[in-house]
């Protein structure tokens, strides 16, 4: 990574130049190195999230007062559940936590999203009750990680309590290579009590598919859903090395 050093004329610089691109990185004007291509605007997921928007929007427009009124109160929680926690903090964050304020439909889509994978969502589904009243469930805990490039073995114990009137759901399992040849990215989700699961490829930077891992070093975090589409604050950010397994 290049540091840009500006003289008087210039107070910041940003967009591409050649191969790279200029951006802040803590209060520093820094150059990347651009990746040979992007994801797919139009891959299935990309496709089936803009259907999700589009469908909650219509249904929104059908729905009663009380209704809204509901989803409106569902927001405020959101909102505050993550109005103290900042942003991708630590060097090494892996989840990107949301960022608020929430509107009443925003968190419709929300907890839709959650309830089900974006591929599974069809815009004949019926809207599902707002949870009000119901809150999150912790943060799993004691998280580890250890393997070789056939695959990362990841362990934790699931969350505490899973909300206020809250029901088991699952624990996602997000991973990123720390030579950023693997985006931030949700490797798996896993139904409660499994607490195990492992990792044996992930999507590279400007890729469409996975691949299977190389050698070098991860980082692992994990987070929870409860049945009622509530999503907990992330673990603790584990560092895992792997190489090749022995011949």
């Amino acid at each position: 990574m290049a540091r840009v050093g500006l003289s008087a004329l210039f107070t910041s610089i940003a967009g591409r130049y050649g191969g790279g691109v200029f951006r802040n990185w803590k209060g520093l004007n820094v150059l990347g190195v651009l990746p040979d291509s992007v994801n797919n605007p139009n891959s299935t997921k990309q496709v089936k999230a803009r259907g999700l928007l589009n469908c909650c929007s219509k249904k929104w427009s059908a729905l009663g007062v009380a209704v809204k009124e509901q989803w409106a109160a569902v927001a405020t929680y959101l909102t505050d559940q993550w109005g103290n926690y900042e942003n991708e903090t630590g060097t090494h964050q892996v989840i990107r936590t949301p960022r608020g304020p929430y509107t009443a439909l925003g968190a419709l889509v929300s907890i839709h999203s959650l309830l089900g994978s974006v591929e599974a969502w069809d815009c004949e589904d019926a809207i599902s009750d707002a949870p009000v009243g119901v809150t999150a469930p912790s943060n799993p805990l004691n998280l580890a990680a250890s393997g070789d490039t056939d695959g990362i073995d990841v362990t934790w114990d699931d969350p505490a309590s899973w909300g206020v009137s809250g029901n088991a759901g699952y624990v996602r399992i997000w991973a990123k290579s720390e030579n950023g040849a693997y985006f931030a990215q949700l490797s798996g989700s896993v139904a409660a009590a499994t607490e195990a699961y492992e990792i044996t490829e992930l999507v590279p930077a400007g890729g469409d598919e996975p691949i299977v891992l190389k050698a070098g070093l991860y980082f692992i975090q994990a987070d929870a859903v409860n049945a009622e589409g509530l999503r907990s604050a992330p673990s603790a950010v584990v560092k895992c090395v792997i190489a090749a397994p022995p011949v």
